[in-house]
């Protein structure tokens, strides 16, 4: 599910392209010898995937899985995990991408339309390759690896919707997985055989019983837990991950007490093995960009309301706009409708706001498409506004 959109709608949404679907048997799943559930997902149509795969996976060696878990990395970032998955073939992190209608895209950015509306992600690909590279570095350093490597973890996306029409062409088609049916090969077709475009035949290292083994020792040692969506920042509990980059990761934050306000909360990561004197260095960083951006009190910026900090680091509390999305997904979705005097005034926004920065002496760093959301993007007069000040 996509954080910042609510769950309530996402379910009408899901629940509709359903008629007639009963929730029944996606009831919670019991962990066995050979599937582990972590936690039961809140939300159906991930049951509904979970099940999908449960019910086809083999009960035999060396086959294993590990459902719903999160687990903190050596950076200190929080990182969800929808599904792993142990077999003779392979050792894949997947991930579950539920939504309804036409999927085309790109290497870096997918477009879901469905139902007349059109909303643009990244490639969850790259996301799982960054999760199972982390996940992979705390497996090694665990015992049951001291004295030999973890096998290669893939990415692999399993987009879940029975009616999904599929158009992603080229590299944009690597590691997605649809549903199995009788003329087509899916999500257990690649677990099971590697029949998945972006899979190599062979699988690199070793998958057999002692392997299974000291995977789900080294998992219990460096210790997968439930997802915990109830942790909280202050008065707003994170409702999950909606961007990341070097050294922050941003959460929506719900406040728990007037339930329609949101934040965008962002967390800087302190590594597990950081000494006092890292430590203080980022809390010092992060501390000064508070400050700095209390001095930019400008419409085209990004405000900062609360500084606060978290036993995952410390974290500043910005305003959440809930239409505003990213000038690089802005520029995918209306591309065919951007006309030149639009460009001009999102240009020009954009300079105005870098102008009263640097009368402020400050200077954008790393200023990109990703650094900018655009608010009010269907409407008549979208307007541009900066973040990523640090």
């Amino acid at each position: 599910m996509d954080p910042d959109e609510g769950s309530a709608a996402v379910a009408r949404r899901w629940q509709s392209a359903r008629p007639g679907f009963s929730d029944a048997r996606c009831v919670a799943m019991s962990s066995s010898k050979f599937w582990t559930a972590v936690a039961d997902s809140e939300y159906p149509w991930e049951r509904d995937a979970l099940t999908f795969v449960r019910e086809r996976f083999p009960s035999r060696e060396p086959y294993r899985a590990w459902s719903n878990f999160e687990f903190i990395a050596n950076d200190g970032s929080v990182n969800e995990v929808d599904l792993l998955v142990f077999t003779p073939q392979g050792f894949f992190l997947v991930e579950i991408k539920s939504r309804p209608g036409v999927l085309a895209g790109d290497a870096h950015t997918w477009t879901w339309r469905h139902d007349g509306h059109l909303t643009v992600t990244d490639n969850p690909v790259l996301l799982a390759k960054q999760k199972a590279s982390k996940l992979a570095t705390m497996l090694q350093r665990q015992r049951p690896f001291r004295k030999s490597q973890v096998p290669f973890i893939e990415p692999l996306i399993f987009c879940s919707a029975d009616d999904l029409e599929l158009r992603l062409e080229g590299n944009a088609r690597f590691h997605v997985c649809l549903r199995d049916t009788a003329d087509r090969p899916g999500i257990m077709a690649a677990l099971t055989r590697r029949d998945c475009p972006g899979l190599s035949e062979t699988p690199r290292g070793v998958f057999d019983r002692p392997t299974a083994k000291a995977v789900t020792r080294a998992l219990e040692q460096m210790g997968i837990r439930p997802s915990h969506r109830s942790r909280r920042v202050g008065d707003y509990e994170l409702q999950g991950v909606i961007d990341e980059g070097p050294g922050y990761q941003d959460f929506l934050g719900k406040h728990v007490a007037l339930r329609d306000t949101f934040r965008r909360i962002r967390i800087y990561s302190v590594q597990s093995e950081a000494d006092a004197e890292h430590r203080t260095t980022i809390q010092r960083a992060a501390e000064r960009e508070f400050r700095l951006l209390q001095m930019l009190e400008h419409r085209g910026i990004l405000r900062a309301m609360e500084f606060t900090n978290h036993e995952l680091g410390p974290a500043i509390i910005f305003q959440h706009v809930p239409t505003a999305i990213r000038l690089d997904h802005y520029l995918s979705r209306r591309r065919e409708q951007i006309t030149d005097d639009l460009r001009l005034c999102l240009m020009r926004q954009i300079a105005e706001t870098i102008d009263f920065a640097h009368g402020k002496h400050v200077v954008h760093r790393n200023l990109s498409p990703r650094a900018i959301l655009v608010v009010h993007p269907d409407g008549g007069s979208p307007r541009t506004v900066i973040m990523n000040w640090q």
